[in-house]
């Protein structure tokens, strides 16, 4: 059986450092919100299967956001408010079931992500055999970042919001990484003030043409 590369969209916060009352990943940007970008971004790439974890406000999104994408799988994971690494978790079990190689890890707050980054990550993979691709934005590491299937007894076993970082920290001799563009395009929409500085950003790259 052939393997693949998948791709886990985290969006399960509660997005607590934005105003009262709004979802981040609900806000608009152009004619979309923010996630529905994310998932455009990612649905066009390579990455196969691509796996969405909800949480706050799990029902809201899949009634805003058509998630019938027959590559597209959505769980929910009930300990969202236990962290970042609880989503993580759901993602990597989610993909049981699939022979996959590796997994793209995506935040679901950045909608400036584009599908080329996830094909240059998958690309930079298949040429290096690297188990952690990482991109570089002006320098800077950012997301999303590509784990080999081996490392995830390790993602599975970190706790809270940590992430990855500690996995990487543990593999530094074993990352890759490819020039991904301009530290804007990296933007995640954490408080208003960057949700207002990824909207000039579309509007001013004039996204939607």
């Amino acid at each position: 059986m052939s393997t693949s590369i998948a791709a886990v969209i985290l969006a399960a916060g509660t997005s607590s450092r934005m105003r009262a009352g709004q979802h981040k990943l609900l806000l608009p940007l152009g004619e979309q919100p923010v996630l529905a970008h994310v998932l455009r971004a990612v649905l066009a790439s390579r990455a196969r299967p691509v796996v969405l974890v909800l949480g706050y406000q799990a029902q809201r999104i899949k009634e805003q956001l058509a998630l019938s994408h027959p590559d597209l799988i959505a769980v929910e994971n009930p300990a969202y408010q236990e962290g970042m690494s609880t989503s993580l978790h759901a993602g990597l079990h989610a993909l049981e079931p699939y022979p996959v190689e590796g997994a793209c890890i995506v935040l679901g707050d950045q909608p400036l992500l584009s599908a080329s980054i996830l094909d240059t990550l998958i690309a930079e993979k298949r040429t290096t055999g690297k188990r952690i691709i990482a991109p570089l934005y002006e320098g800077r590491r950012g997301n999303p970042v590509l784990f080999d299937a081996s490392l995830f007894p390790e993602l599975l076993c970190v706790r809270g919001d940590e992430g990855g970082r500690q996995v990487i920290a543990r593999h530094a001799d074993e990352v890759a990484t490819i020039e991904a563009g301009t530290i804007e395009t990296a933007t995640d929409v954490d408080t208003w003030e960057a949700y207002q500085q990824v909207v000039t950003l579309w509007n001013t790259n004039d996204r939607e043409s």
